[in-house]
């Protein structure tokens, strides 16, 4: 079975709003996620995978919230990461900035222990 690691980054906009970045789908939103190998920390994963995929500059976003979900009966560290929107890049293909709202639809899906606080 493959484990993976998931995460997201809350972008703090110029305007006081937030948005999340977020994998999409076809018409379904995800947090971004990526299989864990094991020659990485999971945390090296995940930040290795916002930098070559995501195309984000790890410098530029500050880690601050770690929980776990389970989905389909898997464990799945979830990393939360935040950035200035004056740090932000065009985001590849499949990966979108979401609202709060379209956030915690997808927190829906999942059981989370310690429920990550977004500030």
């Amino acid at each position: 079975m493959t484990k993976e690691v998931s995460g997201t980054i809350m972008l703090h906009l110029e305007d006081g709003s937030k948005r999340f970045l977020v994998h999409q789908e076809g018409t379904i939103n995800e947090f971004a996620r990526t299989e864990i190998k094991s020659e990485n920390t999971v945390l090296a994963n995940f930040l290795n995978f916002l930098k070559n995929v995501v195309l984000i500059n790890v410098d530029d976003i500050r880690l601050v919230e770690l929980t776990n979900t389970q989905t389909n009966g898997n464990n799945v560290p979830l990393y939360v990461f935040e950035m200035a929107e004056n740090k932000v890049t065009r985001l590849p293909e499949g990966f979108v900035w979401e609202t709060p709202d379209g956030l915690r639809e997808i927190l829906g899906t999942f059981e989370i222990s310690g429920m990550p606080i977004f500030n």
